[in-house]
């Protein structure tokens, strides 16, 4: 398991922290996560945070379509 250091997604916050990297970081400093009394002032479960809940609406489309192209790709794949 790889860490990284995670500061908080609240731009009016200062803190920071070491976590396990799920991302395999992509940008520097990862920026998707709430420090834990942020997340807790805004109701949102720490430990229950997902790099993909912080995605805009077009990263969403962008990945759901790599993955229906993947889909049809392996279709493809096995007639062959």
């Amino acid at each position: 398991m790889n860490y990284v250091m995670h500061y908080c997604r609240n731009k009016n916050c200062n803190n920071g922290w070491i976590d396990k990297d799920l991302t395999s970081v992509k940008t520097y400093p990862p920026a998707w996560k709430y420090c834990r009394e942020c997340a807790e002032r805004m109701g949102i479960g720490f430990e229950k945070q997902k790099p993909s809940d912080y995605r805009s609406e077009e990263e969403k489309e962008i990945t759901n379509l790599k993955l229906q192209k993947s889909i049809q790709a392996r279709r493809l794949k096995q007639c062959f």
